[in-house]
């Protein structure tokens, strides 16, 4: 048996001994422990039930391992055997204790004795290791097993660089890949390897005396992405390690156990708390009175500070612990391979601050003992495990506790419906409670019996965590393609499993829901599903009458009609569906009408402007759609203040306040199509016109009158002015409202019998348009004895121009014997006025347009220059001798000539020179005395 000598350590005589002790108590504990009676926690009660006693010659003996629950709600667990006649096995138990082989080793080309428990992938399959063969000298492999029962060896380890005899499990990774664990190995320490269902095995690490060795569990990954695990033995002082390893390969000792207080030994694999530190167990070394060989329950950080949470002592908590789990109530719970009350283990409870729990202490007859390599909590809250002795037959078995109250189950799952019919859907909704470990997060899902098609229940599954409640869950909606009764299965970490069962029916009826298909309008796009109950899906679809209106298509997968429509028109077809059915397609069809018609407009978006106080209408008009229109003000749009909307659409009222106003009015036609546009409506102001009032004259006498005149200047751009004016003599009306014609309004007032001041006013009113106002008043002064008064008749004289024209000047007023003087004021140029004598207070006035000059004398200048000529001849013949003087007496001659030419030219010519064209205001003024009176007339020149 040359590899018997592998059963040893080269870390350390303690750890040799610690080793050694494990895997012979492995072999013949069952042979050497008793069974022992019930022990109940004090404040819960425990139930223990011995669920399978092993029988060796049929059902191998010996369990080595924990178990754990897989998606199909089974336990499933490993045997060693006995080396000899028994290789080991795969089995599995169901809740209720069935109790089934799922594979028995050979020996041989399979290897053997699997120390280590299963794990579930994520294909649904198991996958372990193991041991070998010590008889035949095999070095141990890592397999995969159906649930069915289909054994693959992916690998079989040689005993060289790769390692050989692995006594750990596997722990999942994120794609579907595992690491494990060897002994030996290049170093002799051991190794950790990497491997899959379809990847060939590579070494990660191989462990020396300083980084670990005799590793006996592989490690998990933890929330920031690390894997952490422990070895049994090696690092700096033989006791064992915990150390990190990274993503990439990189491995390094956070912490080098002592061997004294802290524990030797360490088991796993590791627990990832919520605190985010790790809890983990050693066999050794707890330093209990009287001994120091029974092992510690310890805390690590991810820093590598260890806390010591728990000494055990054998007496009353048993001794070698191997492995924890993570309850979902919060608890770590475990068993020890020996100790206790009847010294055959126990299990235990403790709370992450470290208050510790003997639940139960295995007895004697009929017991199982010696547990080994921790327990699995089910998806019902008991707790389940293997004794490697006792039992019925002394060759260990299964066992199960039931706490009362019990924890909650780690993972639950459940359906949104427990009976559906075929092509129904469901949403299957799971939570796992104690998944603070990225690998307790890798949750898979299973169905239970597979069918063909998994509809979308399979591999594994999204899920997040809520730090609040700290749960990690997820959820996926399905639809089962078979009838028939399955349980549904979701496992986390590989390790642990809930399930849900849903009766599927048959399918219902195929019905197509959709008898009418909603109209569609020109040019807009349009869509709209053909609804389908019953069948199975997915369907399909087709036309298999009529066409579709032009710009529409109908998807054969998602019966949705869509597009845009570009020709009014009715069109009718018929629709088909298929299901799919795999014991039958199903096919119904109906008939459709599809009508297109022009889309639905509101026109009226541009409206005339509104006055403030005036009556209002106007009729909003839509297009396209069917008649009749249906007119209605939007929700949260208002009009302007006044106005109101029928519903035929005539916006209507008299508007109270002025300004811009925008609100949105919706159109509905017969077919319930509708529209909705944003209309403007400015609400204007009144015009604020301006007035000046003029009299003409402004004083009279008693018994005369005058002329009122308002000239009106409405603002740039108003509209046309219409309205009267009212004038009225110290708030008395004077006559009837005058007519507003061009902007001028003039009234001759009645005579006025009474003298002193009168005041004359202007009112305006009468256009809706314009702001009704009084214009400025005038005052005007009546005298008691009449004033002195002309007037010219014509008003007007017309005159050609050239000629003249004559006009009466009469005197009003003027005492007898009073000498008058008559004149006219400014005149145009060329235009002159004359007057005859008064005569009975009349004077006849020419005005004379045109004057005509002409002259036949010589000039003076000649006779001037005759009469000096001959001085300056003899000036100058004088003075010829004188140089100096020469230009002077040329300069004299010029002139001489100049003037001689100039003066005798020949009699100047008649010339008339005319007024010209126009029109112009004359004044005319007497004045008798000290008195002086004046009017106007007009001239017109032509």
């Amino acid at each position: 048996m040359p590899k018997l000598s592998l059963l040893s350590s080269a870390s350390s005589p303690l750890l040799d001994a610690v080793s050694v002790c494990r895997r012979v108590r492995r072999v013949v504990l069952a042979a050497l422990l008793s069974t022992t009676a019930l022990a109940i926690a004090a404040g819960q009660t425990v139930q223990e039930t011995v669920v399978h006693s092993f029988a060796g010659t049929t059902d191998s003996s010996s369990p080595a391992a924990g178990l754990i629950q897989g998606g199909d709600g089974q336990m499933y667990g490993t045997n060693i055997g006995n080396f000899f006649t028994d290789y080991g096995q795969v089995y599995k138990v169901g809740l209720d204790g069935t109790f089934t082989t799922v594979y028995k080793f050979g020996g041989i080309t399979d290897s053997a004795t699997p120390f280590a428990p299963v794990t579930q992938g994520l294909d649904g399959n198991f996958y372990g290791t193991t041991y070998g063969n010590l008889l035949f000298g095999t070095d141990g492999s890592v397999f995969e097993v159906t649930p069915a029962g289909a054994l693959t060896t992916l690998y079989s380890f040689d005993g060289a660089s790769d390692g050989s005899n692995p006594e750990s499990g596997l722990t999942l990774l994120s794609d579907g890949t595992f690491y494990g664990t060897t002994s030996g190995g290049a170093s002799g320490y051991g190794t950790l390897f990497s491997i899959g269902a379809s990847t060939s095995l590579a070494t990660v690490i191989s462990f020396d005396k300083f980084n670990g060795g005799n590793t006996q569990s592989p490690p998990i990954q933890g929330t920031d992405g690390n894997y952490y695990g422990v070895t049994n033995g090696g690092g700096t002082t033989g006791f064992g390690t915990f150390y990190q390893l990274t993503p990439t390969g990189t491995i390094t000792t956070l912490y080098t156990f002592a061997g004294s207080g802290d524990g030797a030994g360490p088991m796993g694999p590791l627990v990832e708390g919520p605190d985010g530190n790790f809890y983990g167990v050693t066999q050794a070394n707890g330093i209990v009175t009287g001994n120091d060989q029974y092992g510690t329950i310890f805390k690590m950080t991810p820093a590598g500070v260890i806390t010591t949470l728990h000494l055990f002592n054998p007496a009353t908590d048993g001794n070698n612990p191997e492995a924890l789990i993570l309850g979902g109530d919060g608890f770590l719970y475990g068993d020890t391979l020996g100790g206790g009350a009847n010294s055959n283990g126990v299990v235990f409870k403790m709370s992450l601050a470290g208050v510790f729990t003997t639940l139960y202490s295995f007895g004697a007859t009929g017991d199982v003992n010696g547990p080994q390599g921790g327990l699995i909590e089910a998806s019902d809250g008991t707790l389940w495990g293997a004794g490697s002795g006792g039992g019925a037959n002394s060759l260990g078995g299964v066992f199960k506790l039931a706490l009362s109250p019990a924890p909650a189950a780690p993972v639950q799952i459940s359906s949104s419906a427990a009976t559906i019919s075929l092509g129904s859907s469901i949403t299957l909704s799971w939570s796992a409670l104690n998944a603070f470990s990225d690998t307790m997060r890798l949750c898979s899902a299973s169905i239970t019996p597979a069918p063909s098609a998994a509809a979308g229940w399979s591999g594994a599954q999204t899920g997040s965590f809520d730090a609040t409640t700290g749960i990690w869950s997820g959820s996926a909606t399905i639809t089962p393609e078979y009838p028939g009764t399955y349980s549904y299965g979701i496992t986390c970490g590989g390790v642990e499993s809930a399930t849900t069962t849903v009766a599927v029916g048959g399918a219902a009826t195929l019905t197509i829901v959709t008898q009418s298909l909603p109209t569609a309008y020109t040019n807009t796009a349009y869509s709209t599903t053909i609804a389908v109950s019953g069948g199975v899906s997915p369907y399909t679809f087709s036309i298999t009458a009529g066409t579709l209106p032009a710009g529409l298509t109908l998807n054969t997968s998602t019966g949705v009609i869509s597009g845009t429509p570009t020709t009014p028109g009715a069109s009718n077809i018929t629709v088909q569906v298929t299901d799919s059915n795999a014991s039958g397609a199903a096919t119904v069809s109906t008939n459709l009408a599809l009508d297109v018609v022009q889309k639905l407009v509101l026109a009226s978006q541009t409206l005339p402007d509104a006055r403030i106080g005036t009556a209002y209408s106007e009729q909003l008009d839509a297009s396209g759609g069917t008649a009749p229109y249906s007119f209605v003000v939007s929700a949260g749009s208002t009009l302007p203040a006044g106005l109101s909307l029928s519903t035929s659409g005539v916006l209507s009222g008299t508007p109270t306040v002025a300004g811009p106003n925008t609100f949105n009015v919706r159109v509905t036609d017969a077919s319930n199509q509708s529209s909705t546009a944003t209309l403007s409506l400015t609400v204007d102001p009144l015009v604020v016109t301006t007035g000046v009032l003029t009299l003409s004259p402004s004083s009279i006498s008693v018994g005369g009158t005058t002329t009122a005149t308002v000239v009106i200047t409405p603002p740039m751009g108003s509209p046309t002015m219409g309205g009267t004016v009212q004038f009225e003599a110290n708030g008395v009306a004077l006559g009837a409202p005058v007519a507003v014609g061009t902007g001028t309004v003039s009234l001759t007032t009645p005579v006025f019998n009474d003298s002193g001041p009168v005041t004359i006013t202007a009112f305006y009113s009468g256009d809706p348009n314009f702001q009704a106002i009084g214009y400025p008043s005038a005052i005007l002064t009546v005298n008691a004895t009449p004033a002195l008064a002309i007037a010219v008749t014509p008003s007007v004289v017309s005159v050609v121009d050239g000629g003249n024209a004559t006009a009466t000047v009469s005197l009003l007023n003027f005492p007898t014997g009073t000498t008058v003087t008559l004149a006219c004021g400014t005149l145009p140029a060329i235009v002159s006025c004359t007057f005859t004598p008064v005569v009975n207070n009349t004077s006849t006035m020419t005005v004379t347009t045109g004057k005509a000059t002409a002259s036949n004398a010589h000039d003076r200048r000649s006779v001037v220059f005759a009469a000096l000529f001959p001085g300056l001849l003899l000036l100058g013949f004088s003075m010829r001798k004188r140089k100096a003087l020469r230009w002077t007496l040329q300069l004299a001659a010029v002139l001489a000539l100049g003037i001689t030419i100039t003066g005798c030219s020949g009699p100047t010519t008649t010339t008339i020179t005319h007024a010209g064209t126009g029109v112009s205001t004359v004044t005319v003024t007497a004045t008798g005395g000290s008195q002086a009176v004046s009017t106007q007339f007009t001239l017109m020149v032509h």
